[in-house]
């Protein structure tokens, strides 16, 4: 999904560049944090000019947003007649993963405060993850099903959880770093979904 708006009229864009450029942001946040980045320094590390970056982005924001959270398949799916905590955990490690890659760690306290501002950023992330928690919900409809999982057990709910949990473990505390933390929390929240 073009998160830069409708494209001008001219000559069609080269995906190669769009990708030098998203690579550029990548690396500039993990090494110098998302405040620090400028549009000017990620045209310098693409070798491509800043107009040429403003032509398929508006904002820093929403350039550094699709760098960080492309597009993608979900990497979270479930297996068959998986047991409902042991589903969970995974895609607890998953999120961890993902939440913990040095581009992640390092844009998302600046985006946060720029999805304040601009509720459309918001929107895109928001649309981005639909996909993820589709999966996460056929996965808990079917734990369900199956008398695993307590039936009135809210899948958002769980997702949000989930995420909020392991997100502020790697941008507010130290214990992302710890070799079970993704596991812990999991065990935490299905104690509660899980059907006795």
């Amino acid at each position: 999904m073009r998160t830069g708006g409708t494209p001008r009229p001219g000559r069609p864009r080269d995906p190669r560049t769009d990708e030098l450029i998203l690579a550029a942001a990548r690396e500039l946040v993990a090494e110098q944090g998302y405040n620090r980045v400028t549009i000017d320094a990620v045209a310098r590390r693409a070798g491509v000019t800043r107009p040429t970056v403003y032509r398929r982005w508006p904002s820093k924001a929403h350039l550094v947003h699709e760098a960080v959270f492309p597009a993608r398949e979900p990497t979270f799916r479930p297996l068959p007649h998986e047991d409902f905590a042991a589903g969970v955990r995974r895609f607890a490690e998953a999120a961890l993963e993902s939440f913990r890659r040095p581009e992640s760690a390092a844009a998302v306290p600046g985006l946060l405060a720029e999805y304040r501002d601009q509720p459309e950023l918001k929107e895109l992330l928001v649309a981005r993850m639909d996909p993820v928690r589709a999966v996460f919900r056929a996965f808990v409809a079917d734990a369900i099903v199956r008398g695993r999982a307590r039936p009135e057990l809210d899948a958002d709910l769980l997702f949000e959880s989930l995420s909020g949990a392991l997100l502020f473990g790697v941008l507010g505390s130290d214990l992302a770093a710890e070799p079970d933390f993704a596991a812990s929390v999991a065990q935490l929240l299905t104690y509660g979904a899980a059907r006795p």
